[in-house]
């Protein structure tokens, strides 16, 4: 039982990390996007895992450090662009970039408030395009993959801690 006790507590203190960034992106999604996302999945990324084409990085620093990414397919990182300001893209573009790192802003802003309670301070994201390129997390920290799907398309959330 004593073995299982931090895995417990860990998973916990995720959950309150996590489901800020869930609600914020469901908000940002339907009040900036018109789309209402739904969470598909919840799973331990696996080691060498490709990314998709499209991903903002948040650092996360205080209590607890790490990285929050949203990472979207390059049809569903377009059609972001178009939702937001009308223009239409159909391969990745700077323009597409500042769509998806404006998104994941919003979304780090939404989340903020309810994460300051926890003493964490989010960065402006930085945005990575390409093809099958791999993000590495520090080796004692496992990212969760938090899945959605939505009228543009699929995308989703990863999120690595270490100070837990």
């Amino acid at each position: 039982m004593s073995v299982c006790a931090p895995a417990i507590q860990q998973a916990a203190v995720t959950a309150e990390y996590v489901n800020p960034l869930i609600t914020a992106t469901r908000s940002v999604f339907e009040m900036m996007l018109g789309c209402v996302p739904t969470r598909t999945g919840l799973r331990l990324k696996e080691s060498g895992e490709t990314s998709q084409d499209v991903s903002a990085v948040i650092g996360i620093s205080g209590r607890a450090q790490g990285t929050i990414v949203v990472s979207l397919t390059r049809e569903s990182a377009c059609a972001v662009l178009e939702k937001m300001i009308g223009d239409v893209e159909t391969e990745i573009t700077p323009a597409v970039c500042d769509a998806v790192g404006e998104l994941t802003n919003m979304i780090a802003g939404a989340a903020k408030a309810q994460l300051a309670k926890y003493e964490l301070s989010i960065s402006l994201p930085n945005v990575i395009a390409g093809h099958k390129y791999v993000m590495h997390s520090p080796s004692d920290v496992t990212p969760l993959i938090l899945s959605f799907n939505s009228e543009i398309g699929p995308f989703w959330i990863e999120v690595a801690f270490t100070g837990i």
